[in-house]
């Protein structure tokens, strides 16, 4: 873009000197024979070309033209005022948008925040429509475990698929050694497949997206007990129990987003499953071992 160009005529600097010793002298014309040279006859040029000031015809105005012009300098204050208002206003300020369409800023924020609501609520249905269906396939998948650990039972005598838990977690047991349910087996024999040993609720976890029921030997005869729980979501705190923390810190610093831990999803021992309020079934939280009772004849407690 080009600079903005002064358009007012301006003197020549031999000029321009003559003008300020013309100045310096009071504007005398006397004075301008003691210039010399050429600066004297600019000079002369200058004195002559002030003259025809004085000779410009000055009279009186009378009230009506004194009027008009008072009224002419109102008028260009007041428009300047408009002009002033209507560059800080957002109101009078317009928006081209495409094929010519020309929007007030007024209304292209109006326009914008209707949007913005709009895309809100798609979000917040989708988001919620996402969620019920990670449900939908969670109790999917918990049903057919199961169905797959039936059908271990029907072959191996009603024996449950059991295994050694690891001795991090048989610490939380006091240094007993208990046993968790092993769905893996399950899978590995064929009586369900891998892929419903993943949780859509726990994306991250591939194929470890449960927690089964952990127990020591001398309960292992209640799991047949229609309140027990044999599968629910991950436990999300496990990692922070076995190296000593809190429920209440460990649940604060698990990775697992808060929308994922709410309301998790079980499967009983009479192949029902449920959502429940939230860890704690009837009084007894299934991601820790507490002495509360529960509706069970055995201690809840979920890990993998």
């Amino acid at each position: 873009m080009s600079e903005p160009r002064d358009t007012f005529a301006k003197l020549s600097s031999p000029d321009a000197d003559a003008v300020d010793h013309i100045a310096a002298d009071g504007f005398d014309a006397e004075r301008v024979p003691t210039l010399d040279g050429d600066e004297r006859t600019r000079g002369e040029a200058l004195v002559d070309l002030f003259s025809l000031l004085d000779s410009y015809p000055v009279k009186p105005l009378s009230e009506d033209e004194e009027q008009t012009l008072i009224d002419a300098t109102m008028a260009r204050i007041r428009r300047a005022e408009d002009d002033r208002s209507d560059r800080m206003s957002l109101d009078n300020q317009s928006v081209m948008l495409g094929r010519g369409l020309r929007f007030r800023i007024a209304e292209a924020l109006a326009v914008a925040a209707v949007l913005a609501m709009a895309t809100a609520a798609i979000w917040s249905f989708g988001t919620t429509a996402r969620s019920g269906a990670d449900f939908a396939r969670t109790h999917r998948n918990l049903g057919e475990l199961h169905a797959g650990m039936s059908g271990f039972q029907d072959a191996n005598d009603g024996d449950r698929p059991l295994t050694d838990a690891s001795r991090a977690v048989g610490k939380l047991f006091g240094g007993r050694d208990p046993q968790l349910l092993d769905m893996q087996r399950v899978a590995d024999q064929g009586y369900c497949k891998p892929t419903f040993l993943r949780n859509p609720r726990r994306p991250s976890a591939g194929h470890h997206g449960f927690s089964y029921a952990t127990l020591s030997h001398a309960q292992t005869p209640h799991l047949d007990h229609a309140k027990v729980i044999l599968i629910g979501d991950r436990n999300p705190v496990l990692t922070g129990l076995l190296v000593g923390k809190t429920y209440e810190v460990a649940m604060q610093d698990s990775p697992i987003h808060a929308r994922l831990i709410k309301r998790p999803s079980v499967l009983f021992s009479d192949g029902h499953t449920e959502d429940l309020d939230d860890a704690a079934c009837e009084g007894d939280c299934i991601w820790a071992i507490d002495p509360s009772p529960g509706p069970a004849p055995i201690e809840i407690f979920l890990a993998h």
